[in-house]
């Protein structure tokens, strides 16, 4: 079983979205997951809890080939989930005060947990800063050889806004998707396959 955990130390940066595309993905590639929420606020449990009032499991404690853990933060209980971790998702918005707790904290880990790392940058909208930034963070994951950064997000409320009420139907059914969904479930599950250069 590979287990995935999901974290970043600021809130809001798209931490159980990731987290339930990620269990998404891995049921429409027709694997056994099972989505451990370990956030206080709940909000992937939520949305499990309202794909099953849908008539849809998403999640599985039988067997699962995967492990999805939604943590808030490296603290605490997420201490214990981040040691065991296979792989390392830490979603992050590339603005400036995001890159700069998100670079303070890769710099302060361990070599070993660094080659975890697989950072996501959320809400991407290509702006100077935000190319800037992300830029400064590739540098300093070149630096440290260690870490990846995936395909960045778009800021797309339309389509990932609506997703964590849950649904009937796998959001991967959808037609139309953008090619950056795609792109960062795949660099997320293959990584060795993907050194990003944005």
């Amino acid at each position: 079983m590979k287990k995935i955990v999901v974290t970043n130390e600021k809130g809001g940066t798209g931490k159980s979205t990731i987290a339930c595309l990620l269990v998404e993905y891995l049921n429409w590639k027709k694997k056994k997951v099972q989505l451990i929420d370990s956030d206080e606020i709940q909000t992937s449990q939520t949305w499990v809890e309202n794909c099953q009032a849908e008539d849809r499991s998403v999640s599985t404690a039988h067997n699962p080939d995967y492990q999805i853990i939604d943590t808030a933060g490296s603290g605490g209980s997420a201490l214990n989930w981040l040691r065991s971790a296979d792989q390392i998702i830490v979603p992050f918005r590339p603005h400036y005060a995001d890159l700069q707790t998100t670079i303070t904290w890769f710099t302060s880990l361990e070599p070993t947990w660094q080659a975890k790392i697989i950072l996501v940058p959320n809400q991407w909208q290509k702006t100077k800063e935000q190319r800037e930034g992300l830029a400064q963070l590739q540098q300093i994951i070149t630096e440290e050889k260690n870490g990846l950064i995936t395909t960045p997000l778009t800021n797309r409320p339309a389509l990932y806004g609506s997703f964590l009420n849950g649904s009937a139907t796998n959001f991967f059914t959808k037609k139309n998707l953008p090619a950056e969904i795609w792109s960062v479930m795949t660099e997320i599950l293959t990584p060795q396959s993907h050194h990003a250069s944005h």
